[in-house]
């Protein structure tokens, strides 16, 4: 049931991922998407943490053990979600796209990238609320070259951000 709703999906949502694709065929917009992507693999939390560290002092190391704990909640059980869900990436589903670079596992729903920028965003907006725009800016950037990369839907974007809420907000509410 969910494999025929993920095909209806597809087909809505290919030529959204087709446009962005194309966008990233320029070499300077591609480098740029490639090395957003790179950063969203883990390098951008820890030189947001050290950042925020330097900016914040000590003081800082509760909100930033609160993002930690989040983005582990989340990829406790997102993986158990992509495996059981098992929506084909659309440079799985339509070969043409230009995949760059290797995927880090094989189904697309929902983003991680997008889920823990959420998950790590959520903890640091509610305690240093001067770094929402910064926080915002970055959470499309990533989610944007995923798509753009080929990698997701606009769906698994929306699903990523979803889950990373669902999980950090009550935690940064309560812990931070």
């Amino acid at each position: 049931m969910m494999q025929n709703f993920f095909l209806m999906c597809n087909q809505r949502e290919i030529n959204l991922v087709r446009r962005a694709v194309r966008q990233s065929d320029i070499p300077a917009i591609r480098n740029i998407f490639l090395t957003i992507n790179y950063l969203g693999n883990g390098w951008i939390y820890l030189l947001a943490a050290i950042g925020i560290m330097a900016w914040y002092g000590l003081s800082a190391w509760q909100t930033l053990s609160v993002a930690i704990l989040a983005s582990a909640l989340t990829h406790s059980i997102y993986p158990q979600i992509k495996q059981r869900l098992a929506r084909l990436r659309p440079c799985d589903f339509d070969p043409s796209l230009n995949l760059s670079i290797k995927v880090m596992d094989k189904y697309s729903f929902p983003s991680g990238h997008v889920m823990t920028a959420t998950a790590v965003g959520i903890p640091l907006g509610i305690s240093f609320p001067e770094l929402i725009p910064a926080i915002l800016v970055i959470a499309i950037l990533i989610g944007w070259a995923r798509l753009a990369l080929g990698h997701h839907y606009p769906s698994d974007l929306v699903a990523g951000v979803l889950l990373g809420a669902l999980i950090a907000l009550p935690l940064g509410i309560v812990l931070t």
